[in-house]
């Protein structure tokens, strides 16, 4: 299985601000946006819906959590049942989400899909307690990708169930809370989303998937737009200012890898590492702003920063249209004024043990 955003243009990289966001509080929030959305997505598709409404409900399935940036750590990464109180207080966050979203200023069938989509066609979900077609559509189906987003991926009080776990979920749910005929569309595409070729041989997947795997060719592109960058940076170094210059910053950038007990080093120009280290996206792309960030402010202390800053936006040209566009989405280019990330520490990086 293979989950990327594909989706029209890349999604504005606030919305990965967003999530990243939520990420330091919910590890997997990327992975569960980027499910979300591709189910989502997948279940328009089998539902023939225009291809710039596809997009919109993808958009919210990748988004569709953001009001929980508005909920206490220790609430949503209790373990325990939640209290009555607890629970209505989860029970706000597609109306917190809207708020959200709206100042991104969103398509409205975004929007609807985001306020809905923990609505259930009998009635018994919240915020509104709406039944059936009552709900609109783009709710209706965010909501089926949420459920499969929320099974396959880990909880604080629970690991991630397997594919034919996740399928059996979503069958019983079909009538109850989800809209019968969305879910027969979602099966119909589920093989799609695994890499099989039928219903029956995805229910021989008895396993959970690993988180990482789940989303492998988005984070095998985000690393190698980092590590692309780094190498086109230290050639162009190496070729302007010298060798001697060079190994100077490497040897800088080896050491800080080491203190902050990253394992990773430079072996000549190439960031080398044995295994992958990073647990989720959010993990990765929050160490590929940190390093990118360091180097910048390493050659500011030497050159200024204006002129570094020019200099680094002229290497991200070097790069392919894919990789620009991942460093892109995932705020990688933290130098530019417009960043939302700009400002991101070391410090802020707490994933190696």
């Amino acid at each position: 299985m293979s989950i990327r955003w594909e989706w029209g243009e890349p999604p504005d990289p606030r919305f990965w601000q967003l999530l990243a966001t939520i990420s330091k509080r919910e590890s997997w929030a990327i992975e569960h946006g980027l499910i979300v959305a591709k189910i989502s997505a997948l279940t328009a598709q089998a539902l023939t819906l225009p291809d710039d409404k596809i997009e919109k409900i993808s958009v919210a399935g990748l988004l569709h959590d953001v009001g929980k940036l508005t909920l206490p750590t220790e609430l949503l990464q209790k373990p325990q049942p939640l209290t009555e109180e607890e629970y209505a207080q989860i029970k706000r966050h597609p109306s917190k989400g809207v708020q959200i979203i709206t100042a991104l200023h969103l398509p409205s069938e975004t929007i609807e899909a985001v306020h809905h989509h923990h609505e259930r066609v009998d009635g018994e979900g919240y915020p509104f307690g709406k039944r059936g077609s009552e709900i609109p559509v783009e709710g209706r189906i965010v909501a089926v990708g949420e459920m499969l987003g929320a099974t396959l991926t880990p909880r604080w009080y629970r690991p991630p169930l397997s594919p034919i776990q996740a399928l059996e979920r979503l069958e019983s749910a079909a009538g109850t809370a989800l809209d019968r005929e969305l879910v027969k569309c979602a099966k119909s595409q589920l093989p799609k989303l695994f890499g099989f070729s039928s219903l029956t041989s995805l229910s021989l997947c008895t396993k959970p998937v690993p988180i990482e795997r789940l989303v492998q060719e988005e984070d095998a592109s985000l690393w190698q737009t980092i590590s692309t960058f780094l190498v086109i940076l230290l050639t162009e170094m190496e070729r302007i200012i010298g060798r001697q210059f060079c190994q100077l910053l490497v040897n800088c950038l080896n050491r800080w890898l080491e203190e902050n007990k990253i394992p990773l080093h430079f072996q000549g120009l190439k960031p080398v590492s044995k295994y992958r280290w990073w647990q989720t996206l959010g993990e990765l792309a929050l160490f590929g702003r940190i390093i990118l960030g360091t180097v910048h402010a390493m050659l500011s202390r030497l050159t200024g920063s204006e002129f570094v800053s020019d200099w680094l936006d002229g290497v991200r040209e070097q790069l392919n249209e894919q990789f620009d566009a991942v460093g892109f989405r995932y705020g990688l280019w933290i130098w530019q004024r417009n960043s939302p990330f700009a400002g991101v520490k070391v410090n802020e990086y707490r994933g190696i043990h």
